[in-house]
């Protein structure tokens, strides 16, 4: 392995072991509250390829997108995502080369596409900061910070929504999970 190689290796574990050591202590309980602390969401090797032509959010998976705006105007609150695929480690390494992998992950830009998110259809939603800290939220939440209003009085001290991506889960054609991950 080159130099280069390892090097990248040993930043993509960093990101995934910092988060992964930060989440003592969790609640287990089955009940998660607003902005309780979060475990750091698997990432798959690769996410999803993205199929511009699709009519639902597509096809079951897990999905690399960017919130790109949000709307609480009538029938329904909705999240806007850009959908676009991210490979990680030695996929990263192997499909895009050392140069398309500086930080242990690249992404491919296109095929994407925008698709509107229903606030109600998110079972999950989990939300990073510069320091690594996952906070368990609401599709609610999140519509309100997308909207540049001000965390619940839950929120830890000082945060602020980072505009670092999402993992966005699909199950049945419908996003089920939005998962912010924490990348250099």
């Amino acid at each position: 392995m080159t130099p280069r190689r390892a090097a990248i290796m040993a930043c993509a574990v960093l990101v995934v072991g910092a988060g992964i050591a930060g989440c003592g202590g969790d609640d287990i309980s089955g009940t998660v509250g607003l902005y309780d602390r979060a475990p750091v969401p698997a990432v798959p090797d690769r996410t999803a390829p993205v199929d511009p032509a699709a009519t639902t959010a597509g096809a079951d998976g897990e999905y690399w997108a960017q919130l790109t705006g949000s709307s609480a105007g009538d029938p329904q609150a909705l999240l806007s995502f850009r959908l676009t695929q991210a490979l990680f480690a030695e996929t990263c390494l192997a499909e895009l080369g050392d140069d398309g992998c500086p930080n242990g992950f690249g992404v491919v830009e296109q095929p994407s596409r925008s698709i509107d998110v229903p606030v109600q259809q998110l079972a999950e939603v989990t939300v990073v900061t510069q320091q690594q800290q996952n906070y368990a939220i609401t599709g609610a939440e999140l519509l309100a910070l997308a909207g540049g209003g001000t965390p619940s009085p839950e929120a830890p001290e000082g945060f602020e929504l980072d505009a670092f991506p999402f993992l966005l889960t699909v199950q049945g054609g419908e996003v089920v999970a939005a998962q912010q991950i924490w990348v250099p």
